[in-house]
């Protein structure tokens, strides 16, 4: 089932945004990681682009859920030397965009609300595919220098907190716990021009439960990360079940109250990455 009514996707936006946002909220310092899009850092110039499905139901077994086209493209657009934790070092701009809405002959239509875009200057040290830094700082957000985003139709405004968090509105893929190794090598599913082309990724799941007194978020993934590929994801497919239960209620009486499932495959990963977003 599509939409095609802007303010009705807005409004199932908000509300999921709302249930996943706080359950973040509610576990905030107990060191569930949120990061999890970037793991490498490429040369600059780089860029990667994706393509897939979000699908949002009732229940797991909801058999007419709601469905949009998601793109998602990561560039690196520039390098300069600029102080951060008190001293001068190497940082990179980042420009993150995610794309949202209906396909048509026409592409995909984002509507009012279904783009977002993000340009950001990040410290080289922060990037890595550890659960923690080399300072031992869990790996649960980007920290960033500073930072401009665009949301919708709205202006371009600066970003003013010290770190960017990429779940759950950039991305449902978070950053987890001890993750389990599926498969050290595997061929991901990708929609590459021309296949694969030999490349191979490292298979791995993960779950995450945030919970409150009123909401509980389950987050299941599989996603397959390489080297070969810059920043590091080749695909990945994560679902995020949201629960629901009077703030007085027992724990048992927790029920399904939103599903959403999210299959990106990488596209692209040859174009010349040249900024969209100016300050």
């Amino acid at each position: 089932m599509r939409i095609g009514d802007g303010r009705y996707m807005a409004m199932l936006r908000a509300r999921t945004l709302n249930l996943l946002t706080f359950a973040v909220l509610a576990l905030a310092g107990s060191g569930v990681s949120a990061q999890g899009l970037i793991f490498n850092l490429p040369e600059d110039g780089k860029m990667v682009e994706y393509e897939g499905t979000l699908t949002q139901g009732t229940s797991a077994d909801d058999e007419s859920p709601l469905s949009w086209t998601c793109q998602l493209t990561i560039k690196s657009v520039g390098r300069e030397n600029a102080e951060f934790q008190g001293e001068s070092q190497p940082c990179r701009w980042l420009e993150i965009k995610v794309l949202t809405g209906n396909s048509g002959a026409a592409g995909l239509d984002p509507g009012p609300v279904g783009s977002r875009i993000y340009l950001v200057l990040v410290p080289e040290s922060k990037i890595t595919d550890k659960p923690v830094d080399k300072a031992g700082i869990p790996n649960d957000m980007l920290p960033i220098v500073q930072g401009y985003r665009r949301l919708g139709e709205a202006g371009t405004e600066p970003i003013r907190t010290s770190s960017l968090r990429f779940f759950p509105t950039i991305s449902l893929l978070t950053s987890y716990t001890d993750p389990e190794l599926i498969a050290s090598t595997e061929v991901p599913d990708t929609i590459l021009p021309g296949g694969n082309a030999g490349l191979t990724a490292a298979h791995w799941r993960g779950k995450s439960v945030m919970e409150s007194p009123k909401v509980r978020s389950t987050n299941e993934a599989d996603y397959w990360v390489s080297t070969d590929v810059p920043f590091g994801l080749a695909r990945w497919v994560v679902t995020v079940t949201t629960e629901e239960k009077d703030l007085a209620a027992a724990r048992s009486d927790f029920r399904v109250a939103v599903v959403k499932k999210l299959d990106m495959k990488l596209k692209s990963m040859d174009g010349v990455a040249e900024r969209e977003l100016q300050p």
